[in-house]
């Protein structure tokens, strides 16, 4: 194909005029702003709460699909159930123009910012710049943008004047969020022609855009006398991160608030703790606060209907089977370690996508129904991952002496914080301390919390204790004011 050169000036003014079709709601500036590098949108440090939520864009389309999330029988709404338990904080997404969906748009998310408003949450906007859903795998730019996507200038140019129009869109529509994400995991080249060109990664060219969209919040922030916080993100390990943000500062790449990081036993394969490592050095290198934009873990390895679902794998440390209990156990975890280390909170990714009839790019239903905060048939689970967000939780270790049980036997627990989600109870094998015979399991409970418990022997339902020679539960009651309590107890002695 012929090559035409284009002048500058045309350059420019093409990336303006594609600027203004980003959607006929939005108001735009009457000059295009310069998106020159180097503009710092930081805040200070410790100017933030701890911030913890739920990304939540699904939720509008599951229930005008006709889905009806449920708490202890009742109607609920997943908005104020998230708010009720201790979050802060929603996440949206939003898609340029999506002609495959009417979700993810900018009347969609207004509805939704709309709703979080009003049940006190604030809100993050994650800006995907692109059509559809972007990540390590894909980042098209948007099919307005494409006529530019070569050129830099006109590019960020696009991505300023959308940026800054969504934002002065959204003040005038009362529903201005607290945070902007400028990009969705952005590990590699963004906004592509084609996913060919994700690598090498243009470490340049993404600098360039990147400081576009951040220039546009500090630009909106200055104009209007507001204190929009903004989000890089990406989906890497600590080592690979670090690397992506050297690489990104060398080349001028603006201040911003927050580091984000997707982090997911399915594929980030690092544990909790080191998570926290990584929020320390972070902000002891760069100043910066790190952000889990997404987490989760499964509940089951179950499924609800014939979307094929995308997590299967349990944390690293974890019993082998899956569990309401373990999934609040994995995101308390995520939670200390941002606290303990600087980091400034932390989104689970898509708790209420739930089986529906709606037809997704991978089929009809959902791939994370294993994953949500929800049963089967939509109710919250009683003890599940909603409760991390609660400052009211107790870690609680139970410890049991085997030596009553004879030298072959090991330390097993059940109860009903080990339910499989369906009713059953199921057999975690404890942790042997030392060379001794004693056992120990720790999980976290909320406070005043009571149930029933008792140990066994081996991983099979034969070998459960007994008391004078009948078998029974123990109970526990969480009746404490501390954040942490051992339950000390002898096998087949109360």
């Amino acid at each position: 194909m012929k090559k035409t050169k284009i002048s500058k000036r045309c350059v420019l003014l093409l990336g303006f005029v594609l600027g203004l079709t980003t959607s006929s709601c939005q108001n735009h500036p009457d000059e295009p702003v310069d998106a020159s590098p180097g503009v710092s949108t930081r805040a200070s440090v410790n100017s933030s709460p701890f911030w913890q939520g739920a990304d939540m864009s699904y939720v509008n389309e599951l229930q005008d699909c006709g889905v009806v999330y449920r708490y202890n029988g009742a109607v609920a709404d997943p908005y104020r159930l998230i708010k009720n338990y201790g979050a802060n904080l929603v996440r949206l997404r939003l898609w340029h123009n999506p002609t495959w969906t009417n979700y993810s748009t900018l009347s969609d998310v207004k509805r939704s910012i709309s709703r979080a408003k009003s049940a006190g949450l604030s809100v993050l906007l994650d800006f995907h710049y692109s059509d559809s859903w972007t990540d390590p795998q894909q980042s098209l730019v948007p099919e307005a943008w494409r006529r530019v996507v070569k050129y830099s200038t006109p590019l960020a140019d696009s991505v300023y004047n959308y940026t800054y129009n969504t934002l002065l869109h959204l003040k005038n529509a009362g529903c201005l969020p607290e945070m902007v994400q400028i990009g969705n995991e952005t590990n590699n080249t963004i906004l592509v022609s084609d996913n060919a060109h994700l690598l090498p990664t243009n470490y340049v060219r993404n600098v360039k855009l990147f400081n576009a969209g951040l220039k546009a919040v500090h630009d909106f922030n200055t104009t209007y006398s507001k204190t929009i916080k903004t989000i890089l993100h990406i989906a890497m390990n600590p080592g690979d991160a670090l690397y992506w943000l050297s690489r990104h500062k060398r080349y001028g790449l603006s201040s911003f608030d927050m580091l984000g990081v997707s982090y997911y036993p399915q594929w980030q394969e690092y544990t909790p703790a080191e998570l926290g490592n990584f929020a320390a050095r972070l902000l002891s290198d760069y100043n910066t606060r790190l952000f889990v934009a997404e987490t989760g873990h499964i509940w089951t390895h179950s499924w609800n209907d014939d979307n094929q679902n995308l997590m299967s794998k349990m944390a690293p440390g974890y019993p082998m089977v899956p569990s309401p209990q373990f999934q609040k156990d994995f995101i308390i975890e995520v939670k200390e370690a941002l606290k303990a280390n600087g980091g400034a909170g932390f989104c689970v990714w898509e708790p209420f996508w739930v089986s529906a009839g709606n037809t997704t790019l991978w089929g009809v239903g959902s791939n994370w129904e294993n994953v949500a905060f929800c049963d089967f048939n939509n109710n919250l689970h009683a003890h599940g991952g909603i409760e991390a967000f609660s400052e009211e939780n107790v870690a609680v270790t139970f410890k049991v002496d085997m030596k009553n049980a004879g030298d072959a036997a090991k330390g097993y627990i059940t109860g009903d914080f080990t339910d499989n989600g369906f009713g059953t109870w199921q057999i975690i094998p404890m942790k042997r301390e030392g060379n001794s015979s004693a056992y120990s399991f720790t999980t976290r409970f909320s406070r005043n919390q009571t149930g029933l418990y008792y140990f066994l022997s081996d991983s099979t339902w034969t070998h459960k204790e007994t008391f004078n020679g009948v078998q029974g539960d123990r109970s526990y009651n969480i009746a404490t004011s501390a954040s942490s309590m051992v339950i000390s107890n002898s096998f087949g002695v109360k």
